[in-house]
């Protein structure tokens, strides 16, 4: 997967990676948000929604769940990402860190 940063503060926004003929336009924990032809594209999606999309609700699936939960991003890095399993993150409500390499794995998806 290749880095994408914003050019003014250097953030990184998430990464962009070829994929059976196709780019694909990951969020910072490697989550897929689009595909595309032409890796500038990705690239355009990534610096465009790849930071502000966190703030979406999210689908949770997998790890032994008995049905799809909707989450709330609590914290997201290019290691892992915390959510707050509920539609709101309210105090007390429960929380989960998976890794990318279980996003990776399939063990966990994350989709928004």
């Amino acid at each position: 997967m290749e880095a994408v940063r914003r050019r003014d503060d250097d953030e990184l926004c998430g990464f962009v990676e070829a994929c059976d003929g196709t780019w694909a336009a990951r969020v910072v924990f490697g989550s897929e948000i689009g595909r595309h032809e032409r890796r500038e594209d990705a690239i355009a999606q990534v610096l465009a929604e790849g930071l502000g999309c966190l703030a979406e609700r999210w689908t949770l699936r997998g790890g032994g769940l008995d049905e799809d939960e909707i989450v709330c991003i609590l914290e997201a890095n290019d290691q892992a990402v915390t959510v707050s399993i509920g539609y709101y993150s309210m105090p007390g409500s429960p929380r989960l860190t998976i890794t990318t390499g279980q996003l990776t794995s399939g063990e966990w998806v994350l989709e928004r």
